[in-house]
Parts: C-alpha cells; structure tokens; sequence
C-alpha cells in the first residue's frame, strides 16, 4: 500500500512487510486489560468539561452513544458536543480573546495538516495520551487519525452480472453501459485519484499527482458518462436505483444501505484509504480534559471496535480486528489491517492534497465548462 510518506499523520514509511510487523508486535506486546484509566484520566476524575465539534448526524449519536457516555461515566468529565467540525470553525476558536469554545476538533486530515501548519493545534501531550494501541503510521506530532474510511468500486449486484476488478475496468464502457457515479472533486482522495487508477498509474506512482493525466482520463470516461455526486449518499442512491450501474462508493455507506436490504456490490481491491483526525485546538480553556479524551479513545479498543461495528467505518487501533463482533465481517474489509487493502489500496497523501487542493478544485470547475 502507498503511504503519506510527509504527512505529519504517517510519519514513517509504510510496507505491507513493516506494517505487517507493526501490527503482529502491536498484538502481542499491547495487553488490552488494565490500560483503560491511565493516570491522567484518573487524576481528572470527577472533574471539567471537554467540548468536542464533530459532524452530528447519526454519526454524531454514534460518537455520543459509543464514546462520550462511557468516557463521562468513567471520568466525570462531561463532553458537550456538537456540528459544524472544520478547519474554518478552528481557525475561528483563535480568534476569542476568552479562549476557543470549542476544545477537540474533528478535522479531514489534510484539514489536520493545515491546521497544524498555522499554529491552531496544540501538540500531542504524550504524558497524558497515550497512542501505543494506534498503528504508529496514524499517529501525528499534534493528533491522531482515529477514523479511515475506503473509496470503493460499487455496483448495482442486480443489473451488474460480472464485477469490476480494477478502476481501469470499471472505466470500460463497452463491458459497463451506463453512467458512472464519481464524488464531485472537492476533497482529498476521490475521483482524481480515481481517474488516474483507471489510467494505469500505480499506487506506487500516485504522488504528485499528474493532474494532466487525471483530467485526460476524465476525458476518456467522457463528461456524458459520469454523473456527479455532490453527498456521499448520493452514489448509494444512484448505484442501489441503478441509476449508474456502477461507481465510486465510501464503503461504510454500502454496508449501511445493505444491511437496510439494499444489494450494492464492492471492492476494496485498488482502494482509496482516507480518514478523519483529531486535536486539541491552540487555545482550550480544557487542555487537560482534552486530552484525557483524547487518551480514552487511543486506548479503548474494545470500544473502537463497537463504533466500527455500529458505522462500519475503519478505526486504526492495532486489535480492533480481533475485537469485532463475530458478525461483522462486512467491516472488516474496511479496516486499515485488511489484506486486500495492504497489497492493492492507495492511503491518500493529504500533504500533497493540503497544498493543492485550491488548484484542482479550479481546474475541475474550468474542466466541467468544457
């Protein structure tokens, strides 16, 4: 698998042989009792408050249900949480002369990578975090990816008879008739990356981005041959409607919708590895209960694994697999330690994306003009 060679998130290079290592030394070095309420967490019981910006939704009620009562229960500290997580809203918390309102912040990981650049994350305080459960690479001078998530072919199982076994394939209009579901290009790791896959570059070569060659590629698909998805919803809707018979689809997404008796296909072979990571911003007026949350949900396994079971998104601690439930195999492909994904998958490079993104995004609004 590619890796975020520079990016403050991986901060060592990643083979599938050195992650494989990484991860065998993880499981069996790492007892998964007793490690629960460090000292910090216990010094900060029965005391403060931590206020944590996410994305709400279900997604938000899957935080609160799964991480924040528990961490409440076991601490004392109460977690107030709430909408509106970005890089903008972090930037805004710098700004009052009070302090931030807001202590923890949800950030993409190129949001991350910026963020740090301009001072608004306080550095990780490895006395009271500790990370040694987390697949090193995921671990960050200011934060840690705590949530990945995969970009996947999809299909609609019903009308598709044979499946896609490469980008390159799903790109072959002869084999697949029909419209293609593609995420609109406004983010890291989605239809350039994509794009590129189906051109043949290997995962190996992704970085830098020929950006030329990515919108050749579009080109070659044609602007009549895709349909652009401006919600990452949208492409369940339109692959499950067979709308588009098949496409680009966020894999935690496809397992929801089947598990609501949807019947999408997918695969995370050529897989594109993304993720969400979290820090404390510069000017928290809860430092310490900060990171004591921050601490709990490095070192909470076993509760990792209920969140990726209950939204069937990814979580980069090094036992989850052994953790999940013995029925949620449809997670486990979407796990940073699946095979197929170590051998074939791409981890986007939200260094690269963090400096460019403003640029792609304008060439993708001058491409879609024609």
């Amino acid at each position: 698998m590619t890796t975020r060679n520079s990016s403050p998130i991986l901060t060592s290079a990643l083979t599938r042989r050195s992650f494989a290592k990484t991860l065998a030394a993880g499981v069996l070095a790492t007892p998964f009792v007793n490690r629960y309420v460090s000292s910090a967490q216990a010094q900060a019981q029965g005391t403060g408050v931590v206020n944590f910006a996410n994305y709400g939704g279900s997604y938000g009620d899957a935080m609160r249900e799964i991480w924040f009562d528990p961490f409440e229960k076991e601490t004392g500290i109460k977690v107030n949480s709430g909408v509106g997580a970005s890089l903008a809203l972090a930037k805004l918390q710098l700004q009052n002369p009070s302090g931030a309102e807001w202590d923890i912040v949800d950030l993409t990981n190129a949001g991350y990578i910026n963020a740090v650049k301009q001072g608004i994350l306080l550095p990780l305080d490895k006395n009271l975090v500790d990370t040694s459960q987390l697949i090193p690479e995921y671990v960050g001078t200011h934060g840690f990816c705590y949530v990945t998530f995969v970009l996947a072919m999809g299909w609609n199982k019903a009308t598709v008879k044979e499946s896609p076994s490469s980008w390159a394939e799903l790109w072959d209009k002869s084999k697949y008739k029909g419209k293609r579901s593609l995420g609109v290009v406004n983010t890291a790791g989605d239809a350039i990356e994509v794009a590129l896959l189906a051109d043949g570059v290997a995962t190996s070569a992704m970085y830098p981005i020929d950006v030329d060659r990515a919108f050749a590629s579009l080109d070659k698909l044609g602007r009549d041959n895709i349909v652009w998805n401006q919600t990452l919803q949208e492409p369940v809707q339109r692959i499950g409607s067979n709308e588009t018979p098949v496409g680009a689809i966020y894999t935690g997404r496809a397992i929801m919708a089947n598990r609501g008796g949807a019947n999408i296909g997918f695969s995370v072979k050529q897989g594109i590895v993304g993720g969400d990571s979290l820090g404390v911003i510069s000017n928290s007026k809860n430092k310490k209960e900060a990171f004591t949350l921050l601490n709990f949900m490095a070192t909470r396994g076993d509760l990792a694994a209920k969140f990726a079971a209950k939204t069937s998104y990814g979580m980069p601690h090094m036992q989850i697999e052994s953790l999940l439930p013995k029925d949620a195999d449809d997670v486990r492909v979407a796990l940073p330690t699946n095979p197929d994904l170590l051998k074939s998958g791409l981890i986007v490079n939200d260094t690269w994306w963090a400096d460019n993104l403003a640029a792609i995004v304008n060439r993708y609004q001058e491409w879609q003009l024609g």
